[in-house]
């Protein structure tokens, strides 16, 4: 069962989707958290968001279909549009990282108050920067029965921004102009990296970005406190279990993101890490044609299932075998 629904952070009402499985009374509950820019509950790009976004972007659905995953694996899931996105009240373009976290945290407070779901059993599932935020408050111990992370990064922002800039420029020179047509913010990111880096840590407010044919003034502070505040000041104080997802292929954030993590928790005395780098996969879990293509044409394709099979195997065998022995 599905339902539409709203939790209240700051005043603002933050609509999203709870999903139910049939016949489990109280069940255990993954709240998901979504990525950079603005995005809407299924885990897809706000199209509305035409200054953002000029070209419609193919909706991938990727925690729509997650949710189905763990329907059918007896957990509840909630994902909501972010303040701002969608159905939400708020806005977007001028929205900090720290308010993006209370998002979420409010989130967690107001699955406790659930009357459907296991108030002892509450883990979260962060795509990309919603992975940072999910581990941020992973790292609160507010007894978050799991953690997982997808696509996720360890170090900070500006060190993030210029792996992908370097690899960026390294593509055929058609897939350049594919990602530049397609999304141009990125584009322009690429282009100014050097001289956006150098404004965000001098704490300017906004950056003009793209030419005569695009352009957007954007907000700095959001990507500030990201430089400020890298999850690898936050990581050592996770102690729940923690899956860790990452394509081989992303070109977002790079696969070892996902080994330094590990290696850090491990470092800090959790024992329960799980870690899975797909080959032949994207940031999405979208399996590329060839190495080079770029992640917007790759969203038409499906979520892999190697994806589903590692997720599904982990749940099953890692979570419900510790549940049991406890």
């Amino acid at each position: 069962m599905e339902k539409s629904t709203y939790f209240t952070s700051d005043n603002t009402k933050i609509r999203g989707t709870l999903t139910l499985p049939d016949g489990i009374n109280k069940p255990p509950v993954c709240l998901f958290v979504g990525g950079s820019f603005p995005q809407t509950r299924n885990g897809n790009l706000d199209n509305s968001k035409k200054d953002w976004f000029p070209v419609t972007l193919p909706e991938r659905n990727l925690f729509k279909d997650e949710a189905k995953l763990f329907q059918e694996l007896g957990y509840a899931t909630f994902r909501y549009d972010k303040r701002g996105c969608g159905e939400s009240e708020g806005t977007f373009d001028t929205v900090d990282l720290f308010v993006l976290v209370d998002d979420a945290r409010e989130a967690i407070k107001w699955l406790k108050n659930l009357s459907d779901i296991d108030h002892s059993k509450i883990g979260i599932l962060g795509q990309s920067e919603g992975a940072v935020i999910a581990l941020m408050l992973a790292a609160e111990n507010l007894d978050l029965d799991f953690y997982i992370w997808q696509g996720g990064v360890y170090n900070n922002l500006e060190t993030i921004l210029k792996w992908q800039r370097d690899n960026f420029w390294k593509l055929e020179q058609d897939a350049i102009e594919n990602f530049k047509n397609t999304f141009p913010l990125m584009y322009w990111v690429y282009v100014k990296t050097d001289e956006l880096c150098e404004k965000i840590k001098q704490g300017e407010t906004y950056f003009q970005l793209g030419d005569e044919t695009w352009s957007k003034d954007f907000y700095l502070p959001v990507w500030k406190q990201h430089f400020d505040y890298p999850p690898s000041k936050f990581i050592s104080q996770i102690n729940c279990p923690v899956l860790l997802l990452h394509g081989e292929l992303d070109h977002n954030t790079s696969p070892q993101e996902a080994l330094l993590a590990a290696e850090a928790l491990k470092q800090a005395g959790n024992t329960q890490v799980t870690t899975h780098i797909f080959p032949g996969l994207d940031h999405s879990f979208r399996r590329l044609g060839t190495p080079d293509e770029d992640f917007v044409t790759a969203m038409k394709r499906p979520l892999d299932g190697e994806v589903t099979k590692a997720i599904r195997q982990w749940i099953k065998s890692d979570l419900e075998l510790r549940s049991y022995d406890l």
